[in-house]
């Protein structure tokens, strides 16, 4: 559990630790195994192989949305950095709410003016973080987020929101008692916190 960012407070010269996740392990295995029919065929029949199918297809298409529309996905997916301020460096600090990130003829070669469009995006994409995603989406998206959910909740017997919950449970235990303070993200929002 180590590696979260650690903070020096203001002139108290102890410093705080704070650890960010994104949960996304039981969605993604949940995921596939809709995709591909294997949750329902473990029901022996008493689940609805086709049904689980057009879930893991309405999940994968609500992600891909997401990470296409607010963390540049398809931009971004074939350079491999590090972390979002990793190419800070290239970042002029542009004011970027008119930006043409579409248009702006991101590639290669990986040269100075390629690096600095790609610090844009990563500029973009942890502005997206600080403010959640909840903050940048529309409620018709919510609703299709909070819907999609509870009929996966429903066809897996509350599988997702168990597995939550345990998880929490678990892990929120572990960080009292580490006295680190804890914020979960999950792709339903920020759900937990634990002092």
């Amino acid at each position: 559990m180590e590696g979260g960012a650690e903070l020096l407070a203001k002139g108290s010269g102890t410093r705080e630790k704070i650890v960010y996740i994104w949960d996304m392990d039981e969605t993604i295995i949940l995921l596939k195994s809709l995709l591909n029919g294997s949750y329902a065929g473990g029901f022996n029949g008493s689940k609805d192989v086709q049904q689980g199918i057009e879930l893991g297809k309405m999940w994968e298409k609500h992600i891909l949305q997401v990470c296409d529309d607010y963390f540049f996905y398809e931009q971004v997916e074939n350079y491999n950095s590090p972390s979002l301020d990793a190419l800070s460096e290239y970042d002029d600090g542009r004011e970027l709410g008119d930006y043409d990130f579409r248009n702006d003829n991101l590639g290669p070669p990986s040269d100075d003016v390629n690096k600095r469009k790609l610090a844009y995006r990563y500029r973009m994409i942890s502005k997206t973080y600080q403010q959640g995603l909840r903050n940048n989406v529309d409620q018709d998206m919510v609703r299709e987020w909070n819907e999609l959910y509870e009929l996966t909740d429903k066809y897996t017997d509350g599988w997702l929101s168990s597995g939550i919950q345990s998880w929490y449970y678990i892990f929120c235990n572990w960080f009292v008692r580490k006295k680190i303070s804890l914020l979960i993200f999950s792709p339903y929002g920020s759900f937990g916190f634990c002092l």
